[in-house]
């Protein structure tokens, strides 16, 4: 059996190897981490990525850590009409990603966002490397990230958040999305049509100038209000709202935490149904705001946000554990039903298992006081990554590296290390 130092040991090499090139880091502020190496495409930083990273790097390196949130800053929008917005890729030239510089026809990052942990991550380092100077640099970009959100994002003012391209929900492929995507995609070639068409809906995005409100209603674009992100983001901005407490802010902390408890409060009213010990949770897709009947493991990360009652989170929980149910995999947590007609247990986003996702469903157990279904999710978690290393996601039936349209994901995935923050419990809090 592994010790907590052994597996600190291998998620610092995973994370220290896939560090960008010294030549990279000289032209740099501020060290981040590749997702990963091994096959070339991902070494520019990606924004959730980083924030798993450094809540990883926080228990033997908190210096990187916070190099790590510090570097999401670097390319945050600083005018125009998504002032404030921080970009889901950045160093884009310095890496030498010319397709996604083409792409998103700018030289340093894209154009659109990911799920926002940060406020999260920066809580998780400060409490077990606290450092107010650093706090009190990354509250104002912050601020005018979640400011972003609700100037841009949320056009009917319903507290809920809108993203306009599946790469924002970082559940790219999805079949969350495939009815907005206007496809029902089987096998290799259908899912490789899949990927084009997310492609061809950046330069739409950009037509419209990344307005939410116009693009909800032009034919062919992409529009939903995800439950799982809008709980992520319940969470951090409760997370600003403990950062603003600790700078000494009470009414900035309070208007953090009414804007947090809105949040929840549309996220359970309006996209969760419960009944007969039945929970579901539902994507509002398109300006009609039709309830998606798809039924994917996100809305276990509704825990995450606090956004159910006890009785909600207890049938949720049931759920996440039935022994026939819609998620008893041999290994968990699959990212979709596997009643499904299109579950894949190796394929990506259609059926694996995330480690990011597993440590998202983990924390909302710990906030439900459900402590031995979070032992159960860490033990799932450690199985996998003893059998396959740190795959960036793992087929849910065999437990082996998942793959992507036939070819193995990388094995040395960074942040499959957030392990290490579910191994630790809740020492820190």
């Amino acid at each position: 059996m592994q010790t907590r130092q052994s597996w600190m040991e291998r998620c610092s090499e995973v994370l220290r190897g896939n560090q960008p090139d010294r030549a990279v880091l000289e032209r740099l502020p501020y060290r981040y981490t590749c997702p990963a190496r091994e096959k070339g495409t991902y070494l520019p930083q990606w924004l959730w990525d980083s924030c798993f990273h450094a809540m990883a790097y926080r228990w033997f390196d908190p210096g990187m850590a916070w190099e790590e949130l510090q570097s999401l800053f670097v390319r945050q929008f600083d005018e125009g009409p998504d002032a404030g917005m921080v970009p889901h890729m950045s160093y884009l030239a310095e890496n030498g990603a010319v397709a996604a510089q083409r792409l998103f026809g700018q030289k340093d990052c894209s154009t659109i966002t990911q799920p926002p942990l940060i406020a999260v991550a920066a809580c998780a380092v400060h409490k077990k490397a606290p450092d107010k100077g650093i706090l009190a640099k990354l509250y104002p970009k912050l601020r005018a990230y979640h400011d972003w959100f609700d100037r841009r994002r949320d056009d009917d003012h319903d507290n809920l958040v809108a993203i306009i391209h599946p790469w924002e929900s970082g559940w790219d492929a999805s079949q969350r999305w495939d009815s907005l995507m206007g496809m029902n995609p089987r096998g290799v070639e259908a899912l490789r049509a899949l990927e084009q068409k997310r492609e061809n809906l950046v330069p739409v995005c950009a037509a419209h100038g990344y307005d939410a409100h116009v693009l909800a209603r032009v034919p062919g674009a992409f529009y939903a209000e995800p439950a799982d992100f809008n709980a992520i983001r319940a969470a951090d901005l409760l997370a600003l709202a403990e950062i603003a407490d600790e700078l000494n802010r009470p009414s900035e902390a309070t208007e953090f935490e009414a804007r947090a408890q809105a949040v929840r409060r549309a996220v359970h009213d309006k996209m969760v149904s419960f009944g007969g010990g039945e929970f579901r949770a539902h994507d509002l897709l398109g300006a009609a705001e039709e309830k998606s009947l798809v039924d994917h493991a996100g809305k276990f990360v509704l825990m995450f946000g606090q956004c159910l009652s006890s009785a909600e989170a207890e049938a949720v929980s049931a759920q996440l554990f039935d022994p026939v149910g819609a998620f008893t995999t041999p290994y968990r947590l699959p990212s979709t039903s596997r009643f499904d007609p299109l579950f894949d247990p190796k394929e990506y986003w259609r059926g694996n298992v995330w480690l990011s996702l597993n440590w998202l469903v983990w924390k909302g157990l710990l906030a439900y006081g459900r402590t031995d279904a979070a032992a159960a999710m860490v033990c799932d978690s450690l199985a996998l990554v003893d059998k396959s290393g740190f795959c960036e996601f793992f087929n849910s039936v065999t437990g082996e590296a998942g793959e992507k349209y036939g070819r193995s994901c990388p094995r040395n995935q960074s942040w499959s290390t957030i392990l290490l923050d579910m191994l630790q419990g809740t020492t820190d809090e």
